[in-house]
């Protein structure tokens, strides 16, 4: 019996031991299981676009102004306009060359945040440029033109100077395959005769296979695609609407033969009947326009050219470039840029200003949460040289974190300097809190622990009931 005890003593010390153990470890959720990280932006200097530039940055001054912090979510667009957290970097300019230089800059500024969709509350269409406008681009003193550029980003993307730099293009980009007249042959097809009462997931498909080099396609609401020995299968539930397959380049010499299947495995096949109702030819610049809006801000060319970038990125082999992952509507795929140009004499020094909106990515694992700045420092490199770099954080918050080391507190906030460019990029968090603490205890883990863990301590309970009564009947 005293051995019963024992066993049943270290059980119950596993028990508590493992429920402990495991709530120590650092949460990915809050108590409702909702989003608990939304994603800010990430900016970087001004760069020169220019080949082999001589101009040389003396010093700058990088200041960061955060009186508030953003909400998680804007009911309101002028609630969300209203958050004033903004960067402003300060060049000293120098032209040491004998010869005048035209430089042109571009300074990026991130994606719009998740938590920064701004949409007209009358036409509830979206305005990506809204909260660009208030901020602007100087030279010693005086504001000059600045224009807003767009470059594909995928969403979570970290920044790559000679990957996103080589995205700006004067105009529609030139490319191997695409262009602004390439035909594109759109055929529309409607399926009918399928039992969808029966299979209520019931998918169409076909195996594509062609030279990539000459043609491309894209299924509109495409769901999957299996590659397959003689292709690709391209997927598609089945529904009351016409699925339309655009053929860029050289259109089809045969109809795709579809077969239908009982569900998204596309394992048995079913009856089914699918019927070309329709062809149209257009081009291809009228294919990537297709949800293009002339006074979203963004110009028309930065549009064409970023759908041409999203579609290389997501296509797959034999030129199939899917539906269920690329998108027309690329507003919210979009790296934000300022472009301007400045003109240094012989031997002439300027001061240039670009302020910009900062936002970060917010983490509410944390109490109270914490609030995480990106800027990106090793673009500057591109420059023929740089000076020395001061860093202002002006904020009434507390910075838990940073990198590269070296802040002091200022009464102002925070300040930083260096005699060249440091290695790395610029990181730091602020919180409401000096000590911000992730939850030991939160709903979302717990019940599964609780569950594990009650199944454990209902295991070893009969394991001790079963010793118990083995024991009493051999006595």
């Amino acid at each position: 019996m005293k051995r019963t005890l024992c066993i049943f003593r270290r059980f119950i010390l596993f028990f508590c031991l493992s429920f402990l153990m495991l709530n120590l470890i650092p949460p990915h959720a809050s108590a409702n299981s909702a989003q608990t990280h939304w994603t800010g932006t990430t900016a970087t200097g001004a760069i020169i676009t220019n080949d082999e530039c001589p101009i040389v940055v003396e010093n700058e001054n990088l200041t960061f102004d955060i009186n508030e912090f953003p909400k998680q979510y804007y009911n309101e667009s002028e609630d969300y306009l209203s958050y004033n957290g903004k960067v402003t970097a300060e060049y000293t300019f120098y032209n040491p060359a004998d010869y005048t230089v035209n430089a042109v800059l571009a300074f990026p500024f991130g994606t719009v945040p998740d938590y920064g969709i701004i949409r007209n509350s009358k036409t509830d269409e979206t305005i990506w440029t809204a909260d660009t406008e208030r901020y602007n681009v100087s030279i010693d003193g005086t504001p000059i033109d600045k224009q807003l550029r767009h470059t594909f980003s995928l969403n979570g993307s970290q920044f790559e100077l000679n990957r996103d730099v080589s995205m700006l293009h004067s105009s529609y980009m030139d490319d191997e395959f695409y262009d602004p007249d390439l035909p594109v042959t759109q055929y529309t097809f409607v399926a009918s005769n399928v039992d969808t009462e029966t299979y209520r997931a019931a998918n169409a498909a076909f195996i594509f296979s062609a030279d990539q080099n000459k043609t491309k396609i894209l299924l509109e609401n495409q769901s999957g695609a299996k590659t397959q020995d003689n292709g690709i299968q391209v997927e598609t539930w089945v529904q009351d609407e016409p699925f339309v397959l655009n053929v860029i380049g050289n259109p089809l010499t045969q109809m795709p033969e579809w077969k239908f299947y009982e569900d998204g495995s596309c394992e048995k096949e079913i009856d089914g009947t699918m019927t070309l109702v329709n062809t149209n030819v257009i081009t291809f610049k009228e294919l990537a326009l297709s949800e293009y809006e002339a006074d979203s801000g963004i110009l028309e060319y930065d549009w064409y050219n970023a759908i041409v970038e999203s579609m290389k990125y997501f296509e797959w082999e034999y030129g199939v470039v899917p539906g269920s992952e690329f998108q027309f509507d690329i507003s919210n795929q979009l790296m934000r840029w300022y472009e301007y140009e400045i003109v240094l004499e012989p031997g002439e020094k300027i001061v240039n200003t670009v302020t910009a909106p900062v936002y970060p990515s917010i983490n509410t694992n944390y109490e109270p949460p914490i609030y995480e700045y990106t800027y990106l420092l090793s673009p500057a490199q591109s420059w023929k040289d740089f000076g020395t770099l001061n860093i202002m954080v002006n904020t009434p918050f507390y910075m838990t974190e940073s990198g590269p080391e070296g802040f002091e507190q200022s009464n102002s906030g925070y300040i930083c300097k260096f005699s060249n460019l440091p290695e790395g990029e610029l990181t730091f968090t602020l919180c409401s809190d000096p000590k911000p603490t992730a939850p030991i205890f939160n709903n979302y883990l717990s019940p599964i622990l609780l569950i594990f863990l009650g199944i454990v301590l209902i295991f070893a309970i009969v394991i001790i009931v079963v010793v118990v009564l083995i024991r009493k009947r051999r006595t």
